[in-house]
């Protein structure tokens, strides 16, 4: 478990892979721009997002 106010590991990589994705395409983004790693990227940080929320970590 993570102090209060740490970001937890997982999310942390989710923020660069969206970070890298900013910058340049991977092997498994399509042609209309639709990434699924990006897009489990953008799942976990708004599940994080809403645990802080519901538990009072904000």
């Amino acid at each position: 478990m993570t102090a209060r106010g740490e970001v937890p590991l997982l999310v942390w990589l989710a923020w660069d892979c969206l970070d890298q994705h900013r910058r340049s395409r991977c092997g498994k983004c399509a042609e209309a721009g639709y990434c699924p790693v990006a897009e489990a990227a953008r799942h976990r940080i708004r599940q994080w997002r809403r645990f802080r929320h519901v538990w009072g970590r904000r």
